[in-house]
């Protein structure tokens, strides 16, 4: 079987499980990765049997409209899934407790106003933008810059070791929000968007091609939040791999895996 997942670490983690899942059943599992634009076309032309995951209704609706004509949701791997922007624990709240606050003179004067992004098809990235637009962050100087990966967690890092302001945009599920460093921000005008599933999603034939107890088994998957943002910590703050970090999850919570492969 073909299992596709997004080059994002909290992905890779969601997608270990779904794999372990598969393989205790006697699947043989091959990989792809690759960015947002990549692994929804697969999904669309059939190319893969599953992929971990898409963000339902709002976070990948345009790719959903484009690729999911002939794609069906599987299960819902996590519930609350969503795109925010924050700035650390040390920017003080009564200075910046919102999106709009940004546009505040003493706030512009201290922030960075070069905001590190992730890759262009991106959702976070495509909402990021028009949240500079839409606030008007533009004409005080604020730009989102689209990068890697490591780009936007090494501007993370950078800032925060100078004790620098600057504004994060971000999603949950992922590890940084475990460590509690980072303040939300409120979203006045919605711009970032509302609260997403996370859902295993396949096409339609190839779903219909798969034994029946392991459309049962992949069906019953259910993460949550908490497991996803641990697995992520385990990966990138205990520097596990994916296979292990998700190992690991299993290990301590075996009776619900169990019940999952039940027949």
């Amino acid at each position: 079987m073909t299992l596709g997942q997004v080059s994002l670490s909290f992905y890779a983690v969601t997608g270990a499980v779904v794999q372990e899942v598969l393989e205790r059943l006697g699947h043989p599992v091959h990989l792809r990765t690759g960015p947002h634009d990549e692994m929804f076309p697969l999904l669309g032309q059939g190319s893969i049997d599953i992929m971990a995951a898409a963000w339902l209704p709002e976070g990948h609706a345009g790719y959903w409209s484009r690729y999911g004509a002939q794609a069906l949701e599987v299960a819902k791997l996590y519930d609350g899934a969503h795109f925010f922007w924050a700035v650390p624990d040390y920017v003080p709240a009564s200075e910046v407790q919102t999106i709009a606050d940004l546009a505040k003179p003493d706030v512009a004067r201290r922030m960075t106003r070069e905001i590190q992004g992730i890759g262009t098809a991106a959702t976070i990235t495509t909402v990021s933008q028009a949240a500079v637009r839409a606030y008007r962050l533009d004409a005080l100087g604020y730009s989102l810059r689209p990068g890697t990966p490591g780009e936007w967690l090494s501007a993370y890092e950078a800032a925060v070791r100078d004790g620098r302001w600057f504004v994060f945009p971000t999603w949950a599920p992922q590890y940084l929000n475990r460590g509690g460093k980072l303040r939300p921000l409120r979203d006045p005008q919605g711009v970032l968007g509302g609260v997403n599933r996370g859902a295993l999603v396949a096409p339609r034939a190839r779903w219909q091609e798969l034994p029946a107890p392991t459309r049962a088994a992949l069906s019953r998957i259910d993460l949550g939040l908490d497991a996803v943002n641990e697995m992520d910590w385990r990966v990138n703050v205990d520097k596990l791999t994916p296979r292990d970090a998700a190992r690991a999850w299993i290990g301590a919570n075996e009776s619900r895996f169990a019940s999952w492969l039940q027949a």
